[in-house]
């Protein structure tokens, strides 16, 4: 039975050789930086324009991995979002849109995770990026990274970009919820 683990080190060694601009999130960058969680898959946020996924696809099952391309083509063009597999796990592929995640990327830390160098984003962005959606899990992640880096963060860049995320969508969600997530 393979691990989590392997399919995390097939994934970064695909987009590190192919040399793709992407950032690993989710629950494993969430217990890399924050508190170690359980999860079930590897998401990654990555840069790559619409036209050039058909090939970054082909490669993909050159590598190794299942893909279904239509599938993938048709959520890339709906939800920008697109997934592959490898063995009995997926890979989520989120691709970059928003201004919050140009950033993240110029501020990526290069982490050694399972014996492989990996892109993340900084714990601020992680932050910042799950807090936009607001499950429970995302919240819980965001207080653990918060509480792993407490007097290291830089407040004045997450509140920067809380405002800039509430005018953005007309909703003080994100500030409050940081501002809690702070003070906790």
């Amino acid at each position: 039975m393979i691990l989590l683990e392997e399919v995390y080190k097939k994934v970064v060694t695909f987009l590190n050789r192919e040399r793709y601009k992407y950032l690993i999130i989710g629950g494993i960058a969430a217990g890399t930086l924050g508190e170690p969680r359980i999860t079930a898959d590897v998401d990654v946020d990555i840069i790559i324009d619409k036209e050039s996924i058909p090939d970054f696809l082909d490669k993909a099952v050159t590598d190794g991995f299942e893909v279904f391309k239509d599938k993938c083509l048709v959520s890339a063009e709906r939800t920008g979002v697109f997934q592959i597999n490898f063995e009995d796990f997926h890979v989520d592929f989120i691709i970059a849109s928003t201004d919050l995640e140009t950033t993240a990327f110029e501020r990526a830390k290069t982490i050694k995770l399972y014996g492989i160098k990996a892109f993340f984003p900084s714990p601020e962005d992680l932050i910042l990026l799950k807090i936009i959606p607001g499950r429970d899990k995302d919240l819980l992640d965001a207080k653990s990274i918060v509480l792993r880096h407490k007097g290291k963060l830089d407040t004045n860049y997450l509140e920067t970009w809380a405002t800039k995320l509430c005018d953005e969508a007309e909703d003080m969600r994100i500030w409050t919820t940081l501002q809690q997530l702070l003070k906790d």
